[in-house]
This record gives C-alpha cells, structure tokens and sequence, in this order.
C-alpha cells in the first residue's frame, strides 16, 4: 500500500493520465525491469524506443527517486541492492563467502537474474571453479514446472546451469510418489512438447 501511495504521487507530480498508466501496470513494468537488473537508464536504453516505454522510464527514474528521498527501499530493491552490494563491495562479499560454505537453492525453475547474481556472488566470491574446493551449490527444480515468467523468472537460468558451473552432477527425480502411473503418462506427453528442457520420464511404482 505505501508502494502504491508512493506511485500515485509520483504520477499526479509528472501529470501523468492514469487511464494511459495505470499504478499497478506501470508499478508491474517497474517490478520486472529491476527483477531484469535494469535501472532506470538500462530501461530507457534498452525499450525506450515508443512513448509509453519512454514515459516509464521517466516514472521509474522519478519513483527512484522519491524512494530515495523518503529513505525507502521496495521489495524488489532489496533483492537489487543487496546484489550490487555484494558485486561493488569485496568486503561484504567475503563476509557472506566465508559463511556460507554449501548453498541450497529450491525451486531453481523460477529464478530471475537478480537472485541468480545474488546466489553467484555468495558461492564464487569471484573465483575460478577451481578455488572452490570445500564448497557446495545445490539446486533442485524442474524446468517443465516454470510457471513465473510474468514475474521476471527466466528458465534459461536452470537450462544453462551445468555451462556455468561445469562440474555439476545432474541427479534426476523421476520416480513420482504422488501420482499413479496413467497420469504421470499423459503429462509426459504433454511436456515432451516443451521445445527446451533437460529430457527425463517420469515414473510411479
């Protein structure tokens, strides 16, 4: 609510027309492009090629800045700041190496990249695989069961996982303990539809 609050202010500042730009679709843009790691001028350089993605643009640089001015950060900026905290600052950054010896990652399908960079950081500290010895990074998820894209999660991050981190070992779940064997053969056939996915069938004893 004090989000919302905030965005009405800045659009009754700008004058902007609210039945062109309504808070909650332009607070949704907002929400993906810091999801994306974009600030204001990334966006503007990136989608600012039409009035509306200018005008956005121009929301977001101002929302930025009265967030500022009110010593306020939003959800998605906790995630955003804390990672180029941790990418600008080498000292906070071996803080958080030095405790965190082994990660978990669940539900790794629906990771965006700012919380891919986040997890990166605190397992790499900016090393070469090789200096890693001693260390864990575990994810579980299922790119078929990727269903946040609206909300800035990118399955390419699971897809690509065993190209950034080459010594994975890729340990696949295939056995089902919740469904009988007829419906665990319809949904593969649905999902062997999906043009991008780590191949596997699943099973019910």
């Amino acid at each position: 609510s004090d989000q919302k609050s905030l965005m009405k202010e800045v659009l009754k500042e700008m004058k902007i027309d609210t039945k062109q730009f309504p808070e909650r679709s332009v607070m949704s843009e907002i929400s993906s492009a810091k999801n994306e790691y974009k600030s204001p001028l990334d966006y503007r350089n990136e989608y600012g090629s039409n009035y509306r993605n200018q005008r956005i643009a121009d929301i977001y640089e101002c929302y930025q800045k009265r967030l500022k001015e009110n010593n306020a950060l939003d959800f998605d900026d906790m995630l955003l700041i804390t990672v180029k905290l941790l990418e600008n600052n080498s000292e906070v950054r071996e803080k958080y190496f030095s405790r965190f010896s082994h990660i978990l990652v669940d539900e790794f399908q629906d990771t965006n990249p700012s919380q891919y960079s986040l997890i990166k950081s605190i397992y790499t500290n900016n090393l070469s695989e090789t200096e890693l010895e001693g260390r864990s990074l575990c994810v579980v998820g299922d790119v078929d069961q990727s269903i946040y894209s609206w909300r800035g999660a990118d399955f390419k991050i699971i897809l690509n996982f065993q190209n950034d981190f080459r010594n994975t070992t890729l340990i696949k779940l295939e056995q089902n303990y919740r469904s009988v064997a007829t419906i665990l053969e319809a949904a593969n056939y649905v999902i062997l539809n999906n043009s991008q996915r780590i191949d596997k069938n699943l099973y019910s004893n």
